[in-house]
């Protein structure tokens, strides 16, 4: 097993699928499946998160403007083609 991860433990029960877990030991390595799961699970609770932002916020502020999220993602792109020096693709979302 690798570097023991920061922060509290707590030795827990989970069903999987049979094919999930042998999934997960393949994809998993020396990192374990312990560690594999934890940093999904972690990924998971960040898109929550992101997800009830977004809700709190449209509820306050109204839907957002499809145009003016790709007006701003051209922004960023244009900015950090200019800073990379390079061109960056502008047709993909």
């Amino acid at each position: 097993m690798t570097t023991p991860r920061a922060g509290r433990t707590r030795i827990t029960s989970i069903s999987l699928r049979t094919e999930t877990l042998e999934a997960i030991r393949e994809r998993a390595g020396k990192q374990g499946v312990s560690a594999y799961v934890e940093e999904a699970v972690q990924r998971q609770l960040q898109r929550e998160a992101i997800d009830e932002y977004i809700a709190t916020a449209e509820a306050e502020h109204g839907p957002l403007d499809p145009a003016e999220v790709a007006e701003k993602i051209e922004r960023i792109r244009a900015y950090h083609a200019a800073h990379r020096g390079d061109s960056a693709r502008t047709d993909a979302a």
